[in-house]
């Protein structure tokens, strides 16, 4: 009887290994599949993720300095969530090499210069903390309008509240980072804007981490 073969799929994307898409790629893997890493000494290997499935299975992601994706998994996986699960990774590595902030990069900056205000404000006193968190949950916010508008998504969307736009994002295939985060940050800073809730100090150098996680993934470097 013939061994089963073994499930694979290869790409080339153009760009995928350089210093600004590799890390790009790598956030997207652990946002969407909660990609582990797994270390490899290869010589030309420059990312080695895996993606586990139940039954103790797992997908393999490896992306060499030539800028080729192997994908491969247990000849045990079902070929058709192999390939589902190949193709979302490919399209994913295409993502990665295209960053926002070069389809976008005024509003991009924007949010760069709000963020960067509210790291200056002084955590120790309970306003510039509300202040900081509103400012967080604001850049969040603009980068999935931006993306939305990258995406072609115009109209009455663009003002709906953040979950309804992760969800729109989400149906055109755009891979969200720090989803559950910015939806806990966006009813936090709803509880300071409608009821005056003070937050505590945690919870806004937190939420600057958040806002710094999602910008970080669309810039160009």
């Amino acid at each position: 009887m013939d061994k089963p073969r073994r499930n694979e799929r290869k790409a080339v994307v153009k760009d995928i290994a350089s210093e600004a898409a590799l890390p790009r790629f790598r956030v997207f893997l652990e946002s969407e599949f909660s990609a582990e890493v797994v270390p490899d000494k290869g010589q030309y290997v420059s990312l080695h993720k895996r993606i586990r499935l139940p039954d103790k299975k797992s997908i393999n992601v490896r992306v060499h300095s030539t800028n080729g994706i192997y994908v491969s998994g247990s000849p045990l996986i079902d070929e058709k969530e192999f390939a589902a699960i190949a193709t979302r990774v490919i399209q994913l590595a295409q993502q990665a090499t295209i960053p926002l902030e070069q389809i976008r990069p005024i509003s991009i900056q924007r949010a760069k210069c709000i963020l960067d205000f509210a790291r200056k404000l002084n955590l120790d006193n309970e306003y510039e903390r509300m202040v900081t968190i509103i400012l967080s949950d604001t850049c969040n916010e603009i980068i999935l309008r931006e993306q939305m508008k990258a995406l072609h998504i115009e109209g009455v969307p663009l003002e709906e509240g953040i979950p309804e736009k992760i969800k729109r994002l989400k149906d055109k295939g755009c891979p969200i980072v720090a989803e559950e985060p910015m939806k806990n940050l966006r009813e936090t800073r709803n509880r300071i804007v409608h009821h005056g809730d003070v937050p505590q100090k945690e919870q806004a150098a937190e939420a600057l981490k958040i806002a710094d996680q999602v910008l970080s993934s669309v810039l160009a470097k």
